[in-house]
């Protein structure tokens, strides 16, 4: 994967230069590995993993910036080869007037881009809404630092990174967090779409693309015309991803979101060779029955009549079998070795290796054994095609519309989706659309259960999680409001570990293009029919195995990981009733003590993937106090 380190100083201060000057040796040190792509007074961007033919960088005219990652011009739909892309004179200028405004507008991909504007005598950072290449912003020395990868960059530079107390507490709730801090108060994430402007050692923060005011843009209430522009946008942003290698696997999960990019893969003109690789659990419902913590009983119920088991291998040979592409099947590790947890790469935050170990050893596998260029997969489709049974659509119609003639219609295909009396969807529908009212998911994170002190928690509310545009969505229909807070919550390389070195990873369901066309659908049209994702089966609905196409279940590896946990007990005895977070306060030993040396682990008050993330994140602090002390001495 492309990696990148720019440290930017003021030219007017020779002395914060020392920066520069030291990952210009080091890199001269790993000619093979690192080479510098951009050099000019006040700038120093190396990089690694670059395509020989240029791919992940294209320099702007007159040395006024460089284009990191990979783009793609809007305006564009022949894919049957990867496109020359040139910025000339006039558009390079363009970028830099506008500030990088003149990419967002006109261009998509993954990338970050470093601008120098000459005139005003300052830098511009901008990242791609997407937000799918990495972008970190650090201090040192008085220069900033920015990269793609911390494990890469404190290789060269030795960063001030304490622990952000703040930040560690609140993911050990929720681990989905997506804030500009992390968990290093030295760390800052530049978030997608987001320009910083760095001028005299200030940087100013402004955002080039928001999804609120994209969203407001709401357009497409014909579930036809919806289908046709869905089924057009996502071929053509596939068709860019594929036409840039030679050699995908695609990680086939054998659900709907996965299978529709199978099927707009094998429509793709650039005719890339494509391989499926389909990864199953081989632990069932029969040996561990499913817990859900957190919500009620109707909600569990409800939960539990839509998840299959983590074995959808019959799915992914149907997909195979339609589009004639050999199907790879691999296992999970029923013995997962969570000692490998220990050489997980340093990273801003606690970094969950275990979600993806053996998919990552598959992965560099491929890479050696059959060439593979990229891995795609399915990602980012339940947010996009909004996967839900929440009821969302009659309240969000009601709140657009009012009462008329049509609402009936919505309010009963909404009791379908949502498995509720119509008499209980009225009511939601009166509360939240009429009346406007805010709406809130039944599944709230601080409900759920954990082993955390309460003093560590007793502060934080709802608000505490939520994601940087989910603040400024209140004026949004309560559904579009959570689906925007899906669309723009996710940040995917953060699953991204050792194969990274080896291979690129696309999500392409998580492109600019394909947001921007989701958020501007009401979620009365997305949820056509009252079926989840029901626009989505409805535009691909000719790609797709009919299995597929009307299957409402989704695998969830839940059973997997409360196996991993009951073979574990020991080691995680070990590592956390002693560890940091207990000694440093976060984690309640007693608690601890009643899960971890009982006969029988209780699933139903704290879910297994939680006492997981509490390893991951033990492992991650231990990590960061070693390196601090090495720096120190």
């Amino acid at each position: 994967m492309y990696r990148y380190i720019a440290v930017v100083w003021d030219i007017r201060q020779p002395s914060v230069e020392r920066s520069a000057l030291i990952l210009k040796a080091a890199v001269a040190a790993q000619s093979n590995e690192w080479s510098i792509a951009y050099d000019r007074p006040g700038i120093l961007v190396a990089h690694k993993g670059a395509r020989t033919n240029g791919g992940n960088v294209r320099c702007l005219r007159n040395g006024t910036g460089v284009i990191l990652g990979n783009i793609f011009r809007r305006e564009h739909t022949d894919y049957s080869s990867r496109p020359a892309i040139h910025l000339d004179h006039r558009e390079s200028q363009s970028v830099v007037d506008s500030g990088g405004q003149h990419l967002i507008d006109r261009f998509w991909g993954a990338y970050v881009a470093i601008i120098y504007d000459e005139k005003h005598q300052r830098h511009f950072v901008v990242r791609d809404p997407s937000a799918n290449l990495g972008c970190y912003q650090a201090k040192h020395e008085g220069a900033d630092i920015v990269f793609s990868h911390l494990e890469e960059c404190i290789r060269f530079l030795p960063l001030s990174c304490a622990i952000n107390r703040d930040y560690l507490r609140r993911w050990l709730v929720f681990s989905g967090l997506q804030c500009r801090d992390s968990g290093l108060d030295n760390v800052v994430n530049v978030i997608g779409g987001e320009r910083l402007t760095l001028s005299g050692g200030a940087t100013e923060r402004t955002h080039l693309w928001n999804p609120v005011d994209i969203a407001k843009k709401s357009r497409f209430e014909d579930p036809n015309k919806a289908a046709e522009e869905l089924r057009t946008v996502v071929q053509t942003t596939i068709d860019a991803w594929a036409s840039c290698y030679e050699d995908i696997t695609h990680q086939l999960s054998g659900g709907l979101d996965s299978s529709i990019v199978a099927g707009c893969l094998a429509q793709s003109p650039s005719r890339p060779r494509v391989r499926y690789l389909n990864i199953s659990a081989d632990v069932g419902f029969d040996e561990e029955p499913l817990h859900i913590s957190g919500v009620d009983k109707k909600l569990s119920a409800k939960l539990k009549a839509i998840a299959g088991t983590g074995d959808e291998r019959y799915f992914a040979r149907l997909v195979a079998d339609r589009w004639k592409v050999p199907l790879l099947e691999k296992e999970r590790y029923r013995s997962m070795d969570l000692a490998r947890l220990w050489q997980a790469p340093l990273m801003p935050t606690p970094p969950m290796l275990y979600t993806v170990m053996e998919l990552e050893d598959n992965k560099i596998e491929l890479a050696s054994k059959f060439g593979t260029q990229a891995f795609f997969s399915g990602l980012a489709g339940d947010s996009v095609f909004l996967a839900t049974i929440q009821p969302l659509p009659a309240m969000d119609y009601a709140y657009v519309h009012g009462l008329n003639s049509h609402l009936w219609q919505h309010v009963m295909a909404t009791a379908t989706l949502s498995k509720d009396s119509v008499w209980t969807v009225l009511q939601k529908v009166l509360r939240h659309g009429i009346l406007r009212r805010p709406y809130r998911s039944p599944v709230n994170v601080l409900t759920k259960g954990t082993m955390l002190r309460e003093e560590v928690i007793q502060d934080l509310c709802e608000h505490d999680f939520g994601g940087y545009w989910e603040k400024m969505a209140y004026k949004l229909p309560p559904g579009k409001q959570l689906h925007l807070a899906g669309i723009t919550g996710h940040v995917y390389d953060d699953y991204i570990f050792a194969s990274g070195r080896h291979v690129e990873h696309v999500e392409p369901l998580h492109s600019q293009p394909i947001s921007e066309l989701a958020l501007q659908i009401p979620t009365y049209t997305v949820l056509t029919g009252g079926i989840s994702r029901g626009l989505a089966r409805r535009a691909f609905g000719d790609l797709l195995p009919a299995e597929i196409r009307k299957r409402q279940v989704k695998g969830t590896g839940n059973p997997f990981y409360q196996h991993i946990v009951r073979q574990n007990m020991g080691l995680l005895r070990d590592h956390l009733l002693d560890g940091r977070l207990v000694n440093d306060g976060y984690l309640d030993r007693r608690e601890l003590m009643a899960f971890l040396c009982a006969d029988e682990p209780v699933f139903e008050t704290v879910q297994a993937g939680r006492l997981l993330r509490y390893l991951s994140a033990e492992i991650w602090l231990q990590q960061w106090t070693d390196l601090r002390y090495r720096i120190a001495a």
